[in-house]
């Protein structure tokens, strides 16, 4: 799952955690999401309903540092997302062992979801399945969905490299006077929520061309899985839904989680507070639960529309405009259904970035790009088995009809021509640097290739999707441009030969901390800028002390010069 998402559930207070967890759905999303290591705790421990001490769960981990380090990692995992919490009242034995246990919705969510064959009982959205013949034999062609989601997502894409898309715009004036459905739904505030695009300071002569413009996170999210972008947007989506939302009651009462179990709270409540508090605060986790759900439902299948509350359709609405689901009409009384598209499917999977555990982050052990079992691929508008091959005289060729493929590859190769079907293009020292000043890192361009790396590529590269002196010139270019550094500085030379004035210079500027450099032969030093009036001083007690040792035209220095230094 994307860590976007596992980030956004930590920053999650007790209360709102324990709300979402009343869903199944949302309980065995959070599992898949956790490291492999914290999977097999939560099954050791699913049916221990007693709390067990802390030391008896580092008992099973294997001796040695990496061992140790992935158990920690585990566990870190289950606190931040409450799935592991103390033990009640008896949060320490007499001894002072520590005692833990899971969090008890969690629990009952997971027992659900697996003594039930993951169809709990209660599954209010399972009742909205529409039967083909209500449908008056209008059911959209998996093609035909597939295609609008693919193009839903490439025409975001898009937008956020600076084209102009009709469908979406970051252009304010541009947005004006078009419909916005449902209370959230606003792209232009969902790139700059997150940090991807950042207005630009616009003259005269470009007044008509566009404000806004892309971050260096908005260049890192280009380069990310297609999970990784989805989540980041629809935790970016809730946050402003929540800010936006009027009568906050009645849109909590209206996106009730789907598929909650109505007696899955007991006594011994995780949270004391469950029911006090502001009710503005369990609007994310509801969204979020109903999102979750959403995910487990089968691609290509229609549901009734009108079988939502209010605030749930305009929040199907608002993903359908995303490419996450398909809307449509049909029938004799014309109702409406929705379908979830690939970009759906696979949201609420295990593994990926965010699990340090796996063999490989970006896909399955032999580097190739993770399928989930709903058959959806994390290289969205792409070749599902990988596109691009990249020779070991760096160039680059893409296989591909996308535009967005075409134009992320622009970011850190140089372009040589394009076919319909074909991007052809160079690594360069030069276009690898573009993209580092953008803020995109070498590592990402390797693994980006390697995600997206075709089938022939891996074969004469044993599996590793790229050579290795293309990987090894991308990370050596990637250090050039850490060798050296510049600072402003001051510099001091023309010291008089035969006294220790030079030396006792180095040392009151080492001891201040404001050395840069020093050449000890030719007697110059630099020291940052915004020491030099303390340098002053030394020089002036040194002239003191020594009857104008260093006077007249004995001291250079040159405000605000640029001085390039090897690192260490």
């Amino acid at each position: 799952m994307g860590s976007a998402f596992v980030g956004f559930l930590s920053d999650m207070s007790s209360r709102q955690i324990n709300h979402l967890y009343q869903s199944p759905w949302a309980c065995l999303s959070v599992l898949r999401s956790l490291p492999s290591l914290a999977k097999s705790y939560v099954m050791r421990l699913l049916y221990v309903d007693e709390g067990i001490a802390r030391e008896e769960i580092d008992a099973w981990v294997r001796p040695g540092k990496e061992h140790r380090d992935r158990h920690a990692r585990s566990m870190l995992a289950l606190k931040r997302l409450r799935v592991l919490v103390p033990a009640g009242d008896q949060e320490y034995v007499a001894d002072g062992k520590e005692l833990v246990r899971l969090n008890r919705r969690f629990v009952k969510g997971v027992r659900a979801q697996i003594e039930t064959c993951f169809a709990p009982e209660g599954d209010e959205v399972e009742a909205t399945v529409a039967p083909d013949d209500t449908m008056g034999g209008k059911r959209p062609k998996p093609e035909k969905i597939e295609e609008f989601a693919k193009g839903r997502w490439e025409a975001l894409l898009m937008t956020l490299t600076g084209r102009d898309v009709k469908e979406f715009s970051l252009n304010p004036e541009k947005a004006k006077g078009k419909r916005r459905r449902g209370p959230g739904l606003d792209v232009a505030a969902l790139f700059r929520g997150a940090g991807l695009v950042a207005e630009k300071s616009t003259t005269q002569k470009s007044a008509d061309k566009p404000k806004w413009g892309i971050t260096e996170r908005g260049f890192r999210f280009l380069l990310s899985t297609a999970r990784e972008q989805i989540w980041t947007l629809l935790t970016e989506y809730v946050r402003q839904y929540v800010d936006v939302a009027g009568a906050i009651d009645e849109k909590v009462a209206e996106v009730s989680i789907a598929g909650v179990h109505r007696d899955i709270g007991d006594d011994d409540s995780d949270d004391g507070d469950d029911d006090d508090g502001d009710h503005r605060d369990l609007v994310a986790p509801a969204v979020i639960g109903f999102m979750l759900r959403l995910t487990f439902q089968t691609v290509g299948q229609p549901y009734r529309v009108d079988d939502l509350p209010g605030a749930q359709r305009a929040i199907a609405e608002d993903l359908a405009h995303l490419g996450l689901l398909y809307l449509f009409r049909a029938g004799p009384e014309k109702e409406e259904y929705y379908v979830p598209t690939q970009l759906t499917a696979g949201l609420a999977g295990g593994g990926g970035e965010n699990d340090p555990d796996d063999d490989d982050a970006t896909g399955k052990p032999d580097g190739k790009p993770r399928n989930d079992e709903n058959g959806a691929d994390e290289t969205i508008g792409g070749d599902p088995g990988g596109h691009i091959i990249a020779e070991t005289n760096f160039r680059v060729y893409a296989y591909t009809f996308s535009d967005v493929e075409c134009e992320i590859l622009r970011l850190f190769t140089r372009p040589d021509y394009r076919l319909p079907n074909l991007y052809v293009g160079m690594l360069t020292r030069e276009a690898v640097h573009d993209a580092l000043d953008t803020g995109v890192a070498a590592e990402q361009i390797i693994r980006y290739i390697k995600s997206h790396a075709h089938p022939n590529a891996r074969k004469t590269t044993n599996g590793a999707g790229i050579p290795g002196n293309v990987a090894d010139q991308i990370m050596l270019w990637a250090m050039e441009r850490r060798r050296v550094r510049s600072a402003d500085c001051v510099l001091y030379c023309d010291f008089p030969t035969g006294t220790d004035e030079y030396a006792a210079a180095v040392k009151a500027a080492s001891d201040a901390g404001v050395l840069l450099w020093e050449d000890r032969e030719q007697m110059k030093l630099a020291v940052a800028k915004s020491g030099h009036e303390r340098m002053k001083e030394v020089f002036k007690a040194m002239r003191t002390q020594g009857g104008g040792g260093l006077g007249g035209g004995d001291v250079a220095a040159g405000g605000g010069l640029t001085v390039a230094m090897r690192r260490k």
